[in-house]
């Protein structure tokens, strides 16, 4: 039997928190989105990342102060460095998990930065919670749907958003709503989690259903009492944590989400029914329904032409793409790899990936360009013994000292100038200057300059993967064996 939900007596003038969930690395949308670049740092419906699009809703309904947002490692310079373009106010507040363990316990990371320790009345405070790639197109309705959740949460109650389904999508859970709260809220019955077509057309005619957005708001109390009811492991983890880093047994901690972990078990939920169209943009369908269209019914993005197409998604971010006489297809287009699929099987992209992956492939990972904190590098050519990079580095910055156990490296300097460090010996690099790194060899480089560094990287050796990186020293905090 699923316990009631702790009340509390309303009180507008407690404080109000927002976390962003910015951790996510799905491949749906692949081969857009990778899994060290996934869909919410991609512009797919305009100029800002979806990323950029949530902070920017937040910021209109919180207090940059109050506003954190939770990603992992392997995304936190990128997510900081689009944040920045924002809000430079936030880049402190961008939390980074170790490793993926989905959203409860990235929530409760979150949830030490907003509760001080051993302050009893920040309980009190009512906190929302709100995924980072997901597509809302009307803001000021979204405050309004905020606003009503906050002040239900304020009067105990655990709250979530029901988006009234426009039809019978299987990717997204349901939630049947129960007796009406009043002003288009009400109580929460059954939550389902990807139903079968069938069911999908049941819940779309019935009325009485709406598509789970993901999104909550409650009083932190409130949830840390949940957890505390239903998710031991954590409750031990954040009870015991003293003075210790949160990070730190992060490996350790079950891999679940806020709505299997204390949702689906607690009563007492009520869901607020969205005044705002709302989109997770699960698969190259979305994207496409979405996208502004030409008079064929066609979405192109980037440098594309089509001949007699009808009703395609067409997108390049990497070379020409030229298609004819295609219809209802999905084309896109990058440097390393192309999709081509009918809008009918999009749902099998998924396939795609887990085939690549299988086969040890980075098409699933990377892209031929990667960030790093301190600027790019793309992948210009690779065979057995070589691989040959373009690699900028961003005014002031500097890689890490590091050596390579297999390969050594020949530099080339492009554009700027290059502060090079070899064997503990420093030298200044200009354009058309060049130098050599042998394997085993500490070795670091710098731009010292007020305009980017841009150098040409010859890598050989008999293995040439990231990980084959020993750091000893590195400004960004990074862990002393990884990539660059």
């Amino acid at each position: 039997m699923p316990k009631q939900s702790r009340a509390a007596k309303s009180d507008p003038a407690r404080p109000r928190h927002a976390v962003i969930l910015a951790g996510g690395s799905g491949t749906r949308l692949w081969p857009l989105s990778r899994t060290l670049f996934p869909k919410q740092l991609l512009a797919l419906n305009g100029d800002l990342t979806l990323l950029q699009q949530t902070v920017t809703r937040v910021l209109g309904a919180y207090a940059p102060e109050n506003v954190w947002v939770v990603t992992n490692e392997e995304h936190v310079y990128e997510v900081r460095s689009q944040i920045r373009a924002i809000s430079p106010d936030l880049d402190t507040h961008v939390l980074a998990e170790p490793m993926a363990r989905n959203t409860l316990p990235a929530v409760l990371l979150a949830l030490d930065r907003i509760l001080p320790r051993g302050d009893a009345a920040a309980l009190e405070s009512l906190v929302g919670v709100f995924p980072s790639d997901h597509l809302i197109a009307d803001q000021d309705a979204w405050g309004r749907s905020v606003s009503q959740g906050m002040d239900l949460a304020a009067g105990g109650r655990f709250v979530t958003f029901g988006v009234t389904p426009s039809n019978p999508e299987t990717g997204y859970g349901y939630i049947e709503r129960g007796e009406a709260l009043g002003g288009g809220a009400f109580d929460a019955l059954l939550f389902i989690e990807k139903p079968r077509l069938e069911k999908a057309l049941e819940f779309v005619k019935s009325g009485r259903h709406y598509w789970n957005s993901g999104m909550f708001v409650f009083r932190a109390g409130e949830f840390l009492a949940a957890v505390e009811d239903f998710e031991p492991k954590l409750w031990d983890w954040w009870a015991n944590r003293g003075e210790r880093p949160m990070v730190e047994g992060y490996a350790s901690l079950p891999n679940i989400s806020v709505d299997y972990g204390i949702v689906e078990k607690i009563s007492g939920i009520a869901v607020v029914q969205a005044l705002f169209d709302w989109d997770d943009l699960g698969n190259w369908e979305a994207v496409y329904r979405l996208g502004k269209k030409d008079a064929s019914g066609n979405v192109i993005q980037g440098d594309v032409l089509a001949l007699d197409c009808r009703d395609c998604l067409l997108i390049s971010k990497g070379g020409k793409l030229a298609v004819v006489g295609m219809s209802n297809m999905i084309m896109v287009q990058t440097r390393d790899a192309t999709l081509a699929c009918p809008q009918t099987e999009v749902q099998r992209v998924k396939e795609i990936v887990a085939l690549l992956k299988a086969q040890g492939s980075q098409l699933v990972d990377n892209h031929l360009t990667v960030k790093r904190p301190w600027g790019s590098y793309s992948v210009l050519e690779e065979g057995q013994f070589y691989k040959v990079k373009r690699i900028e580095v961003l005014p002031g910055a500097r890689l890490s000292l590091q050596m390579h156990h297999h390969r050594s490296e020949h530099w080339v300097v492009i554009a700027g100038a290059a502060l090079v460090e070899i064997g503990g010996e420093e030298r200044l690099l200009v354009e058309n200057q060049a130098v050599d790194i042998d394997k085993a060899t500490a070795h670091r480089l710098a731009n010292p300059g007020k305009v980017s560094l841009e150098i040409i990287e010859i890598q050989s050796g008999p293995y040439l993967e990231e990980d084959d990186i020993v750091r000893f020293d590195d400004v960004y905090g990074r862990v002393r064996q990884g990539n660059s």
